[in-house]
């Protein structure tokens, strides 16, 4: 008699996150600064996203958060510094996505992560950013718990001081955003292209301050003293 062996286990759709990363740091300066309570802060090379957090970096943090809150599978978009972050994110289960040559338009890194998508089945998505190592896991639970099975609703962070990341993409809205965001020019950012598309959207209070974006030193000292005074 003949055995048949047993397929692939079967695995339900899961809820992607994808991490923009391909930014060039171009306000970041280079050299180092200690901050008292949470270690040393040190920036290499000028990129913000490879700079000191506590024990970790600015985009391990990022990516830690999101494997921490069940995002899987967990895509990081990378540019300038691909290979440095690659290597920085050694050991995380992380997939990549680079941006072809040189960015133009700031829709480029959010289409790249959608399209590296394409053969992955997922409910959808959660866009983060690399550079808010601040992003709690609760931040990423409380959007994820505000999503309906079948919906077709975008639904965006609203912090206490500003609505921000992360943004929740359904399955069907995902899909269309490449195309979408061709018939709105390269200058449109994301929530333009979804509001000015007339894509149901609502925000998701949560109830404290939005991460720091560090675009800067000084950003990136504020992130660092408000995470050690949490």
């Amino acid at each position: 008699m003949t055995k048949l062996r047993a397929g692939p286990a079967h695995r339900d759709p899961g809820l992607a996150g994808l991490i923009l990363a391909a930014g060039r740091s171009t306000r970041m300066t280079g050299g180092s600064k200690l901050l008292s309570g949470f270690g040393s802060t040190t920036v290499i090379r000028g990129s913000k996203l490879l700079s000191g957090f506590g024990s970790t970096t600015v985009i391990r943090q990022v990516v830690s958060t999101a494997l921490a809150a069940d995002l899987d599978p967990v895509f990081v978009v990378v540019g300038h510094d691909a290979l440095a972050v690659r290597a920085s994110l050694e050991g995380l289960i992380v997939r990549f996505a680079a941006v072809p040559g040189e960015p133009e338009g700031r829709m480029v890194s959010v289409v790249t992560g959608i399209l590296a998508l394409a053969e992955d089945s997922v409910t959808g998505a959660m866009l983060l950013l690399g550079d808010e190592p601040g992003l709690a896991a609760d931040h990423i639970r409380a959007v994820r718990a505000a999503t309906e099975p079948g919906a077709s609703v975008v639904l965006r962070a609203s912090f206490r001081d500003r609505p921000g990341h992360p943004v929740y993409l359904p399955e069907t809205v995902l899909r269309s955003i490449p195309d979408l965001s061709r018939r709105h020019g390269p200058d449109a950012g994301l929530w333009d292209v979804i509001v000015h598309s007339g894509l149901p959207h609502r925000g998701v209070p949560i109830e404290a301050l939005s991460p720091i974006d560090v675009d800067t030193r000084d950003d990136l000292s504020r992130a660092v003293d408000r995470e050690s005074h949490t």
